[in-house]
């Protein structure tokens, strides 16, 4: 009588191949250089910045899905994911005319980043149950910007605030391991550096000078450390 086949041999080494989903959850270093191109913070006073380099940590959380392709312990993929994060940047400046408290000619650069999300290939090597890979593509992020100038702080109309938001493209890149829990559930711990192209963007002061227009600039990067769960489909 013929015999069935055995199961295809995987080498000694967990397998990771298939369609997978899951969620994370992390921390994101954000860094903002923002730059007045059309110097209305020097239009204002002399003593305030034009160029503001700035940071903060914020925390995330999403979601990812993807693919993998094994052979051997050998894995190659395509994975797509998306956080939603709280990371500001903001800085006061003033001239550090008045004393003991600063009430006229300030500026205040903000930058929000608002959801991150990458497109990333992925290519490891599986060791027992532990794969180890590296990653990079595809970054995009939403990014809030708001910059206040204040002429007098005690007068409502000597004040004007700049805002915009823009969906920003750039790359990224970064390594992992992912460690299978069992046939189907896995975890994984990542880090990922991400830099998005600058962005220019247009104002006109309504109040301060009324008419007189200026240019902001902003560059953005982040450093992503994050944990997640995944689950694999059709073991």
């Amino acid at each position: 009588m013929p015999l069935k086949a055995s199961p295809a041999h995987r080498a000694g080494c967990a397998y990771f191949g298939g369609f997978y989903v899951g969620g994370q959850a992390g921390i994101a270093d954000y860094n903002n250089s923002w730059t007045d191109v059309g110097g209305f913070s020097k239009f204002i006073d002399d003593g305030l910045p034009n160029v503001v380099t700035q940071s903060s940590r914020g925390a995330l959380a999403g979601a990812q899905a993807g693919y993998n392709f094994q052979s051997g312990c050998s894995v190659f993929g395509f994975e797509s994911d998306w956080a939603w994060t709280n990371a500001k940047a903001s800085t006061h400046f003033g001239d550090g005319d008045s004393f003991p408290v600063d009430t006229t000619d300030q500026v205040t650069p903000t930058s929000k980043m608002r959801w991150f999300g990458t497109t990333r290939i992925r290519a490891g090597i599986v060791t027992d149950n532990l794969l180890l890979y590296v990653t990079g593509g595809l970054a995009y992020a939403n990014f809030k910007r708001e910059t206040l100038y204040v002429e007098d702080d005690t007068d409502p109309f000597s004040k004007d605030t700049f805002t915009s938001s823009k969906t920003k493209f750039g790359w990224t890149a970064g390594v992992g391991a992912e460690w299978a829990i069992n046939n189907n559930w896995s975890l994984k711990t990542e880090a990922l550096y991400a830099q998005f192209a600058k962005d220019d963007s247009k104002h006109t002061s309504v109040n301060i000078s009324e008419g007189v227009q200026t240019q902001l600039r902003n560059e953005d990067s982040a450093w992503v450390a994050r944990v997640g769960l995944n689950y694999r489909f059709g073991y």
